[in-house]
């Protein structure tokens, strides 16, 4: 099994116990069961896509949690969910640390660009799912079942 955090109680006794995880940027999911999953690192997003395709769940809910500061994103009536982390950055200029959310709908990715650690938005876009990060896609399996029946 994987390192997932199950539940808010869990995710605050870890987070709490363990001062070396309070700089975290964490990602939580919320799945179409309420089941709520934290991820320590970011590189867990490809396991709870492998884990996904093993259960019955689909995703209704994702965000970002800096201490606590928290933004979340509904994506319960979206095709699939997009999540990347990213670095912006300009010559002679501060390198920013980003984390990008998109619900897919269609075939185009709404995305909303975060700031961290602040979780301070930074911008809004759109762009065809073929221009996208395939590795950070998630697709909602049991709507996009129904939708082709």
């Amino acid at each position: 099994m994987t390192d997932f955090i199950y539940g808010y109680d869990n995710w605050r006794k870890i987070y709490l116990d363990s001062p070396e995880l309070k700089k975290n940027i964490w990602v939580f999911i919320k799945l179409s069961n309420d089941t709520e999953i934290y991820l320590k690192h970011y590189n867990q997003w490809f396991d709870i896509k492998n884990w996904l395709t093993n259960t019955n769940n689909s995703i209704s809910q994702v965000g970002l949690r800096y201490r606590s500061n928290q933004i979340s994103v509904d994506v319960d009536n979206c095709d699939g969910v997009y999540l990347v982390r990213s670095i912006k950055g300009e010559f002679g200029g501060r390198t920013k640390e980003c984390y990008t959310i998109g619900k897919i709908t269609n075939d185009i990715v709404s995305k909303t660009m975060w700031l961290t650690p602040e979780l301070i938005e930074e911008s809004s876009f759109t762009d065809k799912i073929e221009d996208c990060f395939e590795e950070a896609i998630i697709y909602n399996e049991q709507k996009r079942k129904t939708s082709t029946v």
